[in-house]
């Protein structure tokens, strides 16, 4: 099978597979927009194959296969920062309403002593 013919083929399901679980719920519409994107950007990359070897020229990188990697690299420390930021935030959200229930439950104890 052509390489082309593959990456075309797989950059289609993955946007896909984006749409289903975006669809679905199960994917929440700030993470899909990225994932949207970058599947879109995987498609035109494997359609024009040109635009990379360009992109690596500009940078000078001598093989555009290495611009792919760095590139993907960015991407998933950009997720991981995003989901770790998140993290942060709900964790604090989650702390502040259980101080907020254990202060009820004690003011509810004391009331009725």
């Amino acid at each position: 099978m052509n390489p082309q013919i593959l990456s075309i083929a797989l950059s289609v399901v993955m946007l896909l597979v984006v749409l289903l679980l975006l669809r679905s719920y199960v994917l929440p519409e700030k993470y899909a927009v990225i994932w949207l994107f970058f599947a879109l950007v995987a498609i035109v990359l494997s359609v024009f194959p040109g635009i990379l070897n360009a992109i690596a020229t500009f940078f000078g990188i001598a093989q555009p296969i290495n611009l792919l990697f760095v590139g993907g690299f960015i991407f998933v420390l950009l997720v991981l920062m995003q989901v770790s930021l998140e993290l942060a935030r709900t964790r604090d959200e989650l702390r502040r309403a259980v101080q907020g229930a254990a202060i009820d439950t004690e003011e509810r104890s004391r009331g009725t002593s």
